[in-house]
């Protein structure tokens, strides 16, 4: 069972090295992990808006952001620790997104690093490829 929080500010470092356990090989083989580059990134994202962390007996364990436009939800920063994952989690919290997306009647969109493997979670609740190309996937789940 998992509880969700909106992330405070002691929440920084542990979603840096959240970022960092869940997308460092995909960040590497594209880009190249560049710390000082990724904390910047991190910063700047953390100053944008602030995810929801995740939390399994009361210790954080991963992220997600919602943000509601006026024409569709974004769904990113979707990232849980190693040995949290293939339990399910990813799925309750993605139909909980979808839920809120179908009442508001709006479509999903989201982007991923193309070699992370999370595309089988997105295909298998629905979500369709919008576009590819060398570093990104683009993705949309009509609500």
């Amino acid at each position: 069972m998992f509880t969700t929080r909106q992330a405070k500010n002691t929440d920084y470092n542990f979603l840096f090295e959240l970022k960092k356990a869940a997308e460092y090989e995909p960040i590497k083989a594209i880009f190249g992990w560049d710390e000082t580059i990724q904390q910047r990134i991190h910063r700047e994202e953390w100053e944008l808006a602030k995810p929801t962390i995740i939390e399994i007996n009361g210790k954080p364990a991963g992220s997600y952001l919602v943000q509601r436009h006026d024409d569709h939800i974004y769904f990113g920063r979707f990232f849980l620790l190693p040995q949290y994952q293939g339990q399910g989690i990813g799925s309750q919290i993605l139909n909980g997104v979808i839920e809120q997306a179908q009442n508001a009647s709006l479509p999903i969109k989201l982007i991923y690093i193309k070699t992370n493997r999370v595309e089988k979670l997105y295909l298998r609740l629905g979500f369709e490829v919008t576009h590819r190309d060398d570093q990104f996937v683009h993705m949309i789940k009509q609500c």
